[in-house]
């Protein structure tokens, strides 16, 4: 008997990745260009930026985690992945296992891959259930 599973939302999974990465770090060199070249008080708008970056970051995490429960029928909570090592590299590898084997899919990605590029990862299991 096969369960019916909510199928997730296909992302790009490589610009899910990078659109907050790239809005951290360019807001870090921004700041500290403007701290460097203007005031020392403008390094905050790098660290404004580099909190914009971390905001998404988490948008993206909440809604990937809403779209691997409805997939799974599980309870992970968003706020569990932002745990260092325990959320990339313990739990969110094991509820994507459990939900491509839900749909009949490959093991999801490797740890080192959940450990240092998550959002990458994470949107490219949840388009292999999608798919």
């Amino acid at each position: 008997m096969t369960q019916t599973l909510a199928k997730p939302q296909v992302r790009n999974a490589l610009m899910t990745f990078l659109m907050p990465t790239i809005v951290m770090v360019g807001g870090q060199i921004v700041g500290n260009i403007l701290a460097t070249a203007v005031s020392p008080s403008l390094a905050i708008v790098g660290s404004l930026l580099g909190l914009a970056g971390f905001v998404m970051y988490a948008m993206s995490l909440m809604s990937m985690t809403k779209d691997l429960n409805a997939a799974t029928g599980g309870s992970l909570a968003w706020w569990m992945l932002l745990i260092p090592i325990y959320g990339p590299l313990v739990l969110l590898p094991g509820e994507m296992a459990k939900a491509k084997q839900m749909a009949g899919k490959a093991a999801p990605r490797g740890a080192v891959v959940y450990l240092f590029l998550t959002l990458y990862a994470f949107a490219s299991d949840l388009n292999d259930i999608a798919a």
